[in-house]
């Protein structure tokens, strides 16, 4: 835990951007560790990323500069922007390149890790591995628990609460579900292809399980039933 001295209570609800170019704790220039309104310690945006370090209560550094050094401040962002100016060509040349790629590549549904949001929709037909089961179950997506907002809520035929209406841990929102980055978890139709390639997903599987979840391997969820 940092210690970090900080304003007196009487000063902290001074507002935002109320202090700029006299006090650095509550300027919109002030970069670094901020509670609420104001920063308790970091630099001055303004000046290079490596110039002094700023409290709080640090009067503003650019009182007392002379023009050379304002100078010397505007030629380093000038030459920050250059190498942002060669970052953004640079990134735009790897899409296109692996644009590319992709426009040849083979179909296999997203990594676990690489799902979107929006992977799963309400009322999906969703595929779920029960690891102490050692068997899938199939059922539909449900508005639940951080519902695209990345996790996964979801009725299963025949397991499970079958109303919605659990609200106990781990069923909050009613259903129970889990992080969609998890591996165990697809839609139907990607079981249904996976079922119908399954070299496809022994590459697939190797690469969503190599990793672990809670501080544990999960056991890989082989494509039986």
């Amino acid at each position: 835990m940092f210690d970090y001295k900080e304003p007196p209570k009487e000063l902290q609800d001074k507002k935002y951007n109320s202090t700029k170019f006299k006090q650095c704790g509550w300027c919109e220039y002030a970069s670094g560790t901020h509670r609420y309104q104001y920063c308790i310690e970091g630099k001055c945006s303004l000046l290079k990323s490596y110039s002094k370090e700023i409290k709080w209560n640090t009067e503003c550094l650019l009182n007392n500069v002379s023009k050379n050094e304002i100078e010397s401040f505007v030629d380093y962002h000038n030459y920050e922007i250059r190498n942002c100016e060669s970052s953004i060509l640079r990134h735009k040349e790897y899409i296109d390149i692996l644009n590319k790629i992709g426009s040849k590549s083979k179909y296999l549904p997203p990594l676990p890790d690489n799902r979107k949001a929006e992977h799963f929709n309400i009322d999906d037909e969703i595929a779920v591995f029960v690891e102490e089961e050692n068997k899938w179950y199939f059922g539909e997506v449900k508005n639940g628990y951080r519902h695209h907002d990345g996790c996964v809520s979801y009725r299963l035929n025949g397991k499970y609460n079958q109303e919605g209406n659990d609200t106990s841990f781990p069923y909050v929102g009613g259903y129970p579900g889990c992080g969609v980055a998890i591996p165990y978890v697809m839609l139907k139709s990607e079981y249904d292809w996976f079922k119908e390639n399954l070299k496809e997903y022994d590459v697939w599987y190797k690469k969503s399980y190599n990793k672990d979840f809670n501080g544990k391997k999960l056991k890989i969820a082989e494509l039986n039933n």
